[in-house]
């Protein structure tokens, strides 16, 4: 992974997001929890930086391109819809009927070109984007930037996200989402070159299979960029990271009680970050200080949370995944800056 390119080149507000510090008492012991707000960058989602990344180091290697094409679930499709118009590049964005309205709207208000895959018998939807991708590249000429299967979708987690993150560092343990695999392996081999004992842990939600196999064979992904169903073309890091799954109707849950308090403003696979990170504190038997890595910000799904997202997972489940975090999340607070 030895793609780079200058981060101070980027002529768009991406990157140098804040580190927004909580803390919380489980058990007794109080932590310190920290949330990178991805959602603070120019259109709003890590994906800000992958797609400025890909495109760049694209144009770099292969000089100016008239009209790209690729794959995402919504946030990449949307940050990358913006950048082309800004650049006066059309693209053309293969995403799946899960997409959030959001990024649907945001997608085409860029001026780019949406089309939705839909996936061929026994084919997962994030195969089937590839796949749509792929055959529009061939027919018509446009540049695959292929961002599941490219090596500088890692690489921009490795040489710019990661290396922001650990700047405000140490950390005993960092948390992102595994999603398509991207951050995951990105993060994964930053902390190896940097010889970083930080503890990585991946969070998934148990229909995904990106890195394990799914816990729930029949299951069907809720949340849009929360986990994936195609093993991810970045798995295979060692050391392995930990791994932890988080059942959707949590996610839902949280973000709705987090909601509630005013705490934060985090997207929905971001919340599970989050309450990935409160079930591994709620497990240590001393302080300890975790970042997690927020990947976008509610505004995406807030239209939505009522209608679509809550009842996918069904009342009951919610109801009783909200009674069991009300108090957790009632113990966490913003921390107040000396």
């Amino acid at each position: 992974m030895t793609a780079r390119t200058d981060m101070t080149d980027c002529p768009f507000g991406i990157g140098n997001t804040p580190l927004t510090p909580f803390s919380i008492t489980l058990n007794g012991i109080r932590h310190e929890l920290l949330l990178k707000e991805e959602r603070c960058n120019a259109f709003g989602s890590v994906k800000d930086r992958v797609a400025w990344y890909i495109l760049s180091q694209t144009i770099a290697e292969k000089g100016p391109v008239e009209a790209v094409v690729d794959a995402s679930s919504g946030n990449y499709g949307y940050a990358l819809a913006s950048i082309c118009q800004e650049m006066g590049i059309a693209a053309t964005i293969v995403s799946s009927s899960s997409i959030s309205a959001f990024n649907a709207e945001g997608i085409k208000r860029a001026g780019a070109r949406l089309v939705i895959a839909e996936p061929a018998p026994g084919e997962c939807s994030n195969a089937a984007r590839m796949r749509v991708a792929g055959e529009i590249s061939a027919a018509e000429g446009q540049t695959f930037l292929n961002q599941y299967a490219n090596f500088m979708n890692p690489a921009s987690h490795e040489h710019w996200t990661a290396p922001e993150v650990f700047a405000d560092g140490p950390f005993d343990a960092c948390f992102v989402t595994s999603s398509s695999g991207g951050t995951a392996r990105g993060f994964s081999d930053y902390l190896k070159a940097e010889r970083n004992g930080t503890q990585l842990v991946l969070v998934e939600p148990e229909a995904s299979s990106a890195f394990l196999a799914p816990a729930c064979e029949s299951g069907k992904l809720k949340v849009p960029g929360y986990g994936s169903q195609r093993r991810s073309s970045f798995a295979g890091m060692r050391p392995d990271p930990g791994m932890l799954r988080v059942d959707e109707a949590s996610v839902l849950a949280a973000f709705t009680l987090l909601e509630a308090r005013g705490l934060t403003h985090i997207g929905l696979s971001s919340v599970g970050v989050v309450v990935g990170a409160l079930e591994w504190l709620s497990r240590q038997s001393e302080r300890r200080r975790v970042v997690c890595v927020c990947a976008d910000g509610d505004e995406r799904y807030l239209d939505e949370i009522d209608s679509r997202y809550i009842p996918s997972v069904g009342a009951d489940a919610f109801d009783a995944a909200r009674a069991r975090l009300e108090p957790v999340i009632a113990s966490m607070a913003p921390e107040v800056a000396a």
